[in-house]
């Protein structure tokens, strides 16, 4: 007997994105990693120390924070588009997997009501099995 497969939600997903959604989640991905925030950290030390040293960019560091807010409103965009992306990809997973457990399901139902039937043409008292699957079904979730 054939059984559908399971979807590969992820190349799915994957197929879908086009290459400036591939490129945000990137950009994303590395920005969310902590190293980056290492390198942000020592990137506005080094910065700080330098412009105080050289009067280059003296207190209160206006340059530094001008070129810094330019960065943040880039990236709260790209970081927007990243998000939406795994969201999408959130809902793929969860409609994949609303399949797949109802297919397992529908397959136990398929073989309770086999073992039933072979119980009762061996003979053997079913009643018991009968009340307890009747009660699990009504329990629901």
């Amino acid at each position: 007997m054939d059984h559908a497969l399971v979807p590969d939600v992820n190349a799915q997903h994957q197929a879908q994105l086009s290459a400036t959604e591939r490129f945000c989640k990137r950009i994303a991905d590395w920005t969310g990693a902590p190293i980056a925030l290492m390198a942000a950290i020592v990137l506005q030390g080094i910065w700080i120390a330098v412009g105080s040293l050289t009067h280059w960019d003296p207190f209160p560091f206006i340059f530094l924070l001008t070129c810094s807010n330019v960065l943040q409103l880039i990236l709260i965009f790209v970081i927007a588009v990243a998000e939406r992306q795994s969201s999408e990809h959130d809902e793929l997973r969860a409609e994949a997997d609303h399949e797949t457990i109802s297919r397992i399901l529908y397959h136990h139902e398929a073989q309770e009501q086999l073992l039933l039937a072979i119980a009762e043409k061996t003979g053997v008292d079913i009643t018991t099995f009968k009340t307890t699957v009747a009660s699990l079904a009504a329990a629901g979730p």
